[in-house]
C-alpha cells in the first residue's frame, strides 16, 4: 500500500512559504518508498517535509519501527559495578533526599545529605537512570499522583517512573507498541493525547521525548498538554535541534532528519515561537549534548549507504571530539546541542 501525501508549502507558526532546504532524500532505515523533501521557513527557521504523509496512512511508516521490539525491563541497579554499594547509597540520598522518592528504603540516615549531594550536577545527573536529566521528575506524594509518557513506546519509561511509586498512562497510537506497553502491566491509550478525553487538572507531569516532531498539529499537542496539566505541573519536551552541530556537518546525512516519519524540524528559535503561541507562558528552553555520540555514529553510518531497521550503528572513532567540540560550543552559549530540551510549566 502507498503512502498518501499533502502539500504543506507554508509555514505552520508564520504562514510564510519556506524555500527547499533538502530534497530527494530517502527513508535511510525502514525503507518507506519515496524521495522526500523539506522545506525551512525564512522567519521563524522552522523545518518541515513538503510533502508529508497525511493522517491516514502515517502509520504504514512505522510498520517496522523499533519500537516494536520488546526489551526487558532491566533493574534500575545493576549487579556487577565497581563500588556497587557505595554508588547505589550516593543515588539512593539522591533520590530520596532531593527527589522525593522516599518508598524504595527504609533506612533514611543517609538521605539528609541528598539535597547537599544533588547540588553536584554530575552526581544528580547520574542518580536518574540513563541520564534521564529533566524527564525524571520530582516525586509527587499523593495517592491520584499522574505522569503521562506521550508518545511511550513500548513503555521503557513509564515502567521505570511505575517501580518508583507513580501513577502512569501512556499515550501511544501505534498498536504494536501499545500492546507491549500494556502487556507489561502499564495502563496505555492506543490513540493520541487529544483522542485519550482526558479531564482538565489531571496529570502532574507529562513527558513528550522526541514526538514533537512525529505529529501534523504540534500546536494542538501543546495546548492540550497544558489543559490536561494540573496548576503548578510541568512537562518536559525533547526533540532533535535542526541548528545542531551534527546537522551543520553531515547535512543530508544526518541521523536526526528521519524522513517521512519526522514531520517538523525545530530550532531552540522555532520551537520558541510556537511555545508563545501556546498557553505555556513560563518555560525554559536549552540545548542539550547527551545524545550526540550516538548521533555522530548513526549520520555516519548513513552517509555510508544507511542502516537496516533497528540495527544499530558501531561506534565511530571521533565520536568523542564531536561531543565536546558541540559541548564547548554550548557552553559558550551557541544552541548546537543534538537535542532542545523544553521545561514548560502550567
Amino acid at each position: 500500500m502507498n503512502v498518501g501525501l499533502e502539500r504543506v508549502p507554508q509555514c505552520m507558526i508564520c504562514g510564510t512559504e519556506g524555500p527547499w532546504l533538502h530534497r530527494d532524500l530517502r527513508d535511510p532505515r525502514y525503507g518507506v518508498r519515496g524521495r522526500y523533501h523539506f522545506r525551512r521557513c525564512p522567519r521563524c527557521s522552522l523545518v518541515w517535509l513538503d510533502p508529508r504523509p497525511d493522517p491516514a496512512s502515517i502509520a504504514l511508516c512505522y510498520q517496522k519501527y523499533y519500537t516494536h521490539t520488546a526489551e526487558p525491563f532491566g533493574s534500575c541497579f545493576p549487579e556487577r559495578r565497581r563500588f556497587r554499594h557505595l554508588r547505589d547509597s550516593i543515588r539512593t540520598a539522591i533520590l530520596c533526599g532531593h527527589f522525593g522518592y522516599r518508598n524504595g528504603h527504609s533506612s533514611h540516615g543517609m538521605c539528609r545529605l541528598g539535597v547537599l549531594l544533588a547540588s553536584v550536577k554530575i552526581l544528580r545527573h547520574r542518580a536518574v537512570f540513563d541520564d534521564l536529566a529533566e524527564r525524571f521528575p520530582v516525586f509527587v506524594k499523593r495517592p491520584d499522583n499522574l505522569l503521562i509518557d506521550v508518545g511511550c513506546g513500548r513503555g521503557d519509561f513509564l515502567a521505570r517512573m511505575k517501580s518508583l511509586g507513580w501513577n502512569v498512562l501512556g499515550i501511544e497510537p501505534d498498536p504494536v507498541s501499545s500492546s507491549i506497553t500494556r502487556a507489561r502491566g502499564i495502563d496505555v491509550f492506543n490513540g493520541t493525547l487529544n483522542g485519550a478525553r482526558l479531564a482538565d487538572n489531571t496529570a502532574d507531569e507529562i513527558g513528550v521525548n522526541h514526538v514533537i516532531e512525529h505529529v501534523h498539529d504540534p500546536l494542538s499537542l501543546l495546548q492540550e498538554c497544558h489543559r490536561v496539566l494540573r496548576p503548578g505541573g510541568r512537562l518536559a519536551l525533547y526533540m532533535p535541534n535542526i541548528d545542531s552541530l551534527g546537522h551543520r556537518f553531515f547535512g543530508r546525512n544526518w541521523a536526526g532528519l528521519d524522513p517521512p516519519r519526522h514531520l517538523f524540524h525545530f530550532s531552540p528559535r522555532s520551537i520558541g515561537e510556537l511555545l508563545r503561541r501556546s498557553p505555556f507562558r513560563r518555560y525554559r528552553i536549552r540545548t542539550a549534548v547527551k545524545i550526540s555520540p550516538g548521533m555522530y555514529d548513526t549520520s555516519l553510518a548513513i552517509r555510508e549507504g544507511g542502516l537496516n531497521g533497528c540495527e544499530e550503528a558501531r561506534r565511530r572513532r571521533g565520536r568523542r571530539i564531536f561531543k565536546t567540540l558541540e559541548a564547548l560550543l554550548c557552553a559558550a552559549g551557541i544552541p548546537a546541542g543534538e537535542e532542545i530540551e523544553v521545561v514548560a510549566f502550567r
